[in-house]
């Protein structure tokens, strides 16, 4: 039987940040970053699985059961960093592993530039920091930014009438029926018209700005932590035309960087045929680069 998570909940910036935890206080931390209108629960087969360690994983702003930013904000890759930063300060310890899954590992990329010598171990689960922006011209995206932005400010909340209904939807987006499921929880509140999905609407809108060829170099060349890759082989990095040379790309910029690729869906980490696997190679390299830090 699976470990239950433990709920956990940070305060900074005004904002609540909650979250869900395997292992024991005390353990190596492992700070756990979901995908794009995913949450906590995510994790919540590998989690477990991470023996040895404290698997802490975050709903982040606008997802679960964490608090939407303020209605002036926005919710760009980099716009929970200062308060992922506490975070890991609230965990304590001098240093901190990051996991992140698609969208949650570029925020984890940016937190570990942000950490500096804090990270010292990175895994990144099909994803990488994007390169949406490269082909865009930049007043468009603006002009893009500002009408989406008000779009999604006036969108009505989403009700579902049943969970069923919010696993076809989510099947849309490449879910399986079960990884949908495994969300609902966190995904969803029962009112009075069915099942309200939480997620702050703003989370469709495009981005003002995205980092360009040259920022990303300039952060993979800055990063410190060894680097994991872990590509699932029918996922997201097999279908994107330029996946190829981004990941080329972090292995000649990343000075201590590995790929794996194992069988599964982008969301590879949270199905039962493949996340044994992802969890295996997880444990692999934490332990080859702990040996490597302690001199064995």
């Amino acid at each position: 039987m699976a470990e239950q998570a433990r709920e956990l909940v940070f305060q900074t910036s005004g904002l609540e940040y909650a979250a869900l935890s395997w292992g024991e206080v005390g353990q190596p931390v492992i700070l756990a970053l979901h995908g794009w209108l995913d949450n906590a629960l995510s994790f919540s087969r590998l989690g477990p699985l991470l023996a040895g360690y404290r698997v802490v994983a975050v709903d982040l702003s606008g997802h679960g059961h964490s608090a939407h930013r303020s209605l002036d904000s926005t919710y760009h890759i980099w716009d929970d960093l200062p308060q992922l930063v506490d975070i890991v300060n609230a965990l304590g310890g001098e240093q901190i592993t990051l996991l992140g899954h698609s969208r949650g590992a570029s925020v984890a990329t940016l937190l570990a530039a942000a950490l500096a010598d804090r990270c010292n171990k990175l895994v990144l689960i099909d994803g990488f920091l994007p390169a949406f922006g490269d082909d865009k011209n930049g007043a468009h995206q603006l002009e893009r930014f500002v009408s989406e932005r008000r779009k999604y400010l006036s969108r009505s909340t989403r009700i579902f009438k049943s969970i069923d209904e919010f696993s076809e939807r989510r099947e849309q987006y490449g879910f399986s029926r079960d990884s949908a499921q495994q969300l609902a929880p966190r995904a969803l509140e029962i009112v009075p018209e069915g099942f309200r999905l939480r997620s702050d609407p703003r989370l469709f809108a495009t981005s003002a700005v995205y980092l360009n060829a040259v920022q990303r170099r300039q952060l993979y060349e800055q990063l410190t932590p060894s680097v994991l890759s872990i590509i699932a082989k029918d996922g997201l990095l097999t279908q994107v035309a330029s996946a190829e040379t981004l990941l080329e790309q972090m292995s000649e910029y990343l000075f201590d960087y590995q790929s794996i690729v194992i069988e599964g869906s982008h969301h590879l980490h949270m199905e039962e045929a493949s996340v044994d696997g992802v969890a295996s190679a997880v444990l692999a390299f934490l332990t080859t680069q702990q040996q490597r830090q302690d001199g064995r």
